[in-house]
């Protein structure tokens, strides 16, 4: 019997597998697989899928590596995951790891600011040097691998360790310590970003499957990776949205959030509070709303970003502002979180009827480029992106201008593709949001060639190709 190994790093990555037929798939070949969970969620996914034999949770001992990464020599190993995040080659944008090392030189402090600023010509060489990415690679797997999963790896015995990301996140000390033992290991892209937002790998991982022909151009070009080792097998998850699995009645979804089904819906998707806060937006499209400033009345739903329920407390202070901005008005309303397994409320990556429903019916979805504009176009909705610049940003905290982000890799495609409209100041959301309501099909067609662009596979095909693809790995027939 063949066993795959699966990281679990957050919701998402394991709704990618199990609320897919992905998991599915592969039991049927006889293929035991092995899911490394949050410690605390093992009791409950245990009992959820009790009586599935060739389905095991364990846990992925996030204490334990972050025990490690804290203790063993934490000021080199920071030094390096620094590097790392802010390294790239040049021959893809680097809007993002350039964004990352500027955020993190914002928040250090004292001698650390320094060693930041003099490893920069380090992170020129990187950017320009594909001899000296390779030399950084093997530096990270010959000095930082430990045994924290030692056990686990003669336990379970892997033929293949499959991950969301590159070692980009904790994953990495899993990743290095199977790389040391010859197990053979993939990555799977999670984020539509992640090929080029979170710089070079944490771990030498041997393949990958992507979403598309430009991801595939993201990893090979600007991260070394074979090109031969890249797979396009498309998003998985999103064949659910095609074949309307997760799709709730009209009428009880509008009844859910308290809407009016005969009424226009406008979307608001929050953007990662890392780069700028929402709140003035908020507050501009209910202001439109309570005043219908609009051609025809609307009423407005508002999704918080995940990053609204962490423990920051200026994320705290602008989810609760936007409770109470929303309050105001009859028809503007927040989807609210859900928990996962006793959890805190939060948008865990399952809350996918929710999702599903809110792109299917609603008429305008404004964001800042996240990748609901990317849903967006696969659901054929018009889309808004507001980059309305905040008055003040996050006092003491980092933060950039949202005028920047159509720069940035993922937003500039959006825009080549002309599949939103993007807006700089309130006179012009106004302007785009009539626009829409009058003419929904305007912008269809870059809709349409954006999806297709990033997506791959817009007829459900995504599921069985990425299915087919690890099967090959294992060197098993897929037919």
């Amino acid at each position: 019997m063949k066993t795959i190994l699966l990281a679990i790093d957050h919701g998402l990555t394991l709704s990618y597998f199990l609320y897919t037929d992905l998991a599915n798939q592969w039991l049927e070949k006889d293929i035991r697989l092995v899911f490394l969970v949050q410690e605390d969620l093992v009791p409950w996914f245990r009992k959820e899928f009790a009586g599935k034999d060739n389905l095991i949770f364990d846990t992925v001992r996030e204490a334990q590596a972050e025990q490690y990464r804290r203790l063993y020599l934490p000021g080199l190993q920071g030094l390096m995951e620094y590097m790392r995040k802010s390294s790239a080659s040049r021959r893809i944008p680097l809007t993002y790891v350039d964004t990352h090392r500027q955020r993190t030189e914002f928040a250090a402090q004292g001698r650390w600011k320094y060693y930041l600023r003099v490893s920069r010509p380090a992170i020129g060489l990187l950017r320009s040097s594909s001899l000296a990415r390779k030399v950084f690679r093997w530096m990270q797997s010959a000095l930082f691998t430990p045994a924290i999963y030692e056990d686990l790896l003669d336990q379970y015995q892997p033929d293949l360790l499959i991950s969301g990301t590159a070692g980009w996140k904790i994953d990495r000390y899993l990743l290095r310590e199977a790389k040391r033992r010859g197990i053979k290991t993939a990555m799977v892209i999670i984020g539509w970003d992640n090929p080029s937002a979170h710089g070079l790998q944490g771990a030498n991982v041997d393949y990958a499957n992507v979403w598309s022909d430009v991801h595939r151009w993201e990893l090979s070009a600007g991260l070394d990776w074979p090109i031969k080792n890249i797979h396009v097998g498309g998003m998985p998850l999103y064949d659910n949205y095609i074949n309307k699995k997760w799709l709730m009645p009209r009428q009880t979804y509008f009844a859910m959030h308290n809407l009016d089904p005969q009424m226009k819906l406008i979307v608001y998707v929050a953007t990662a509070l890392s780069i700028s806060p929402n709140l003035h937006i908020v507050e501009l499209l209910v202001d439109i709303v309570r005043q219908q400033k609009l051609a025809m009345p609307v009423q407005l739903l508002i999704r918080l970003h995940p990053n609204h329920f962490k423990s920051t407390p200026h994320y705290e202070q602008e989810r609760e502002a936007i409770y109470l901005v929303a309050g105001q008005c009859p028809d503007v309303c927040v989807a609210a979180p859900t928990a996962l397994a006793g959890g805190a409320p939060k948008y865990s990556g399952t809350d996918f009827q929710e999702k599903a429903s809110m792109l299917a019916y609603c008429d305008i979805l404004v964001s800042i480029y996240s990748t609901m504009v990317l849903e967006a176009a696969l659901h054929d909705k018009p889309i808004v992106s507001a980059c309305i610049d905040t008055p003040e940003g996050w006092p003491g905290h980092f933060w950039i201008p949202l005028s920047q982000v159509p720069a940035w890799p993922t937003a500039s495609r959006v825009n080549r593709a002309g599949a939103s409209t993007t807006v700089f100041t309130p006179a012009q959301l106004i302007d785009a949001l009539n626009a829409y309501l009058i003419q929904p099909s305007l912008h269809a067609e870059g809709r349409a060639q954006f999806a297709k662009q990033e997506l791959t596979f817009l007829n459900g095909e995504s599921t069985r190709e990425t299915g087919d693809y690890i099967l090959s790995l294992l060197g098993i027939d897929h037919g």
